[in-house]
């Protein structure tokens, strides 16, 4: 059976029949990690016709999040873990028709007990799609491409996300949320369906030529299998040891759970803006869009800048771009005690969820991706998965904290969350600084 280890055939004069099965398999899975976004912000699209039907808590929804941020992070484990033995084509695909159900059948759920086993069994079966990914990227893009691959696939998150917030908050204002979540699943196994297919084939095809051009001088090896890499045939408990002795490993760590917390802001902000500006249910999701058009564009552009820019450069840009970030939650803290002028709330917190994703998604995608092929090297997908795991560890321990702090008031929560985005901010500027001293070592001991 075919598997997703095929190399990257090179790009020759004009667009050669390999580049054009590549740029499918990349598609597909931009189509389908699209649908995966879709699928799990389709809840907190609807949760304030869910509050309305059920009476669910603020307190409820946070032991919702926490709970289903669980099922993430024994996800990622199982994905990684799952991507390695079976392939990346088959984990992807399981992985979307899981969620598909499993967002199906919180649709179904009466009671606050069920609410959180579908939603944990949804984002357990979702975190498949990232270190699946992971495994066909490592094998069918070249390392010199590695930042604009990443901000074009990432943008996929962004594209599910503005269908979902966009979509779904359109949707939610003419059909029961019940039948919204019905129809984001359904549409879920038949993405799943089209990706296997399209994968297999596309796989096919790429095999093929391959082992027609086997032995061109020009083809790029995978880095997983670089036997001068540290980790090259080294087992997980070898590899997980060198990510613990490794402080470029913390740094990613840290900065990564903190940009988590900061995006999982957007399952519990329409809430805020009821609460705080008096939004209705519609009015609060379409704000809440901003934030993924501003991270479309940034994510994007900021996989280019990636490949262009030098390191040093970059750590001031990201860590900037935290620090805004920061700044956006000192602007939502602001706005409890004054208030927009009348008419202007909607338009004014677009503005802010702008910037916000602007900020936030560039950081979130890219660094930790490239970090994971060039450091992890045929642990590229375990440790892609361990950080993710880790990160969603500590969003759902904020979660349970957060959900209790803003029902005792919203001014609590912000600043956590503001505390959140500065050490992020810091962490992510030492994090790229250490890449950049890195990279410097590396082009020196080339030199030598």
């Amino acid at each position: 059976m075919l598997r997703d280890s095929f190399e990257l055939i090179p790009m020759e004069n004009g667009i050669s029949a390999e580049r054009r099965h590549q740029a499918t398999v990349v598609l597909s899975m931009y189509v389908g990690y699209a649908w995966f976004m879709v699928l799990r912000s389709a809840p907190g699209a609807v949760v304030t016709a869910i509050r309305t039907d059920i009476g669910l808590t603020k307190g409820e929804w946070g032991q919702v999040l926490a709970i289903s941020t669980a099922g993430a992070v024994v996800g990622k484990i199982i994905g990684g873990f799952l991507a390695d033995k079976i392939g990346g084509r088959a984990t992807f695909a399981i992985g979307l028709i899981g969620c598909s159900w499993g967002i199906t059948a919180f649709g179904t759920s009466v009671s606050l007990g069920v609410l959180q086993v579908t939603f944990f069994l949804a984002l357990l079966a979702k975190s498949f799609g990232w270190p699946a990914m992971t495994r066909i990227v490592g094998a069918t893009i070249a390392p010199s491409e590695w930042g604009r691959a990443w901000g074009i696939l990432s943008t996929s998150s962004r594209v599910g996300a503005i269908l979902a917030s966009v979509g779904l908050g359109a949707l939610i204002a003419v059909a029961p949320w019940r039948t919204v979540l019905a129809v984001v699943g359904g549409t879920g196994v038949l993405v799943a369906g089209l990706f296997a297919v399209i994968q297999k084939h596309a796989a096919a095809k790429l095999a093929g030529s391959r082992q027609q051009n086997a032995d061109s001088p020009n083809a790029h090896a995978e880095l997983a299998v670089d036997p001068l890499h540290p980790l090259y045939e080294k087992t997980v408990g070898q590899a997980l040891w060198r990510f613990a002795c490794s402080r470029q490993f913390w740094l990613i760590t840290v900065s990564l759970t903190g940009m988590t917390i900061l995006w999982d802001f957007l399952q519990i902000l329409p809430l805020f803006l009821q609460d705080t500006l008096n939004m209705s249910d519609s009015g609060a999701s379409v704000a809440a869009s901003a934030f993924p058009w501003g991270s479309l564009l940034s994510v994007l552009a900021g996989g280019f800048l990636f490949d262009a820019m030098s390191g040093r450069r970059m750590a001031w840009a990201m860590g900037g771009l935290l620090f805004v970030a920061t700044c956006c939650v000192g602007a939502f803290y602001a706005m409890q005690y004054y208030a927009p002028p009348t008419g202007t709330d909607v338009s004014l917190s677009v503005v802010i969820l702008f910037i916000y994703g602007v900020c936030i998604a560039p950081c979130y995608y890219i660094p930790m991706s490239i970090f994971s092929i060039r450091f992890g090297g045929m642990h590229a997908g375990f440790l892609v998965a361990l950080l993710d795991a880790i990160a969603f560890g500590g969003n759902a321990g904020f979660q349970l904290i957060g959900g209790e702090l803003a029902d005792r008031g919203w001014d609590q929560y912000l600043l956590l969350l503001g505390s959140v985005a500065f050490v992020s901010a810091v962490t992510m500027f030492a994090f790229m600084l250490g890449e950049a001293r890195e990279h410097d070592h590396q082009r020196a001991s080339s030199i030598d």
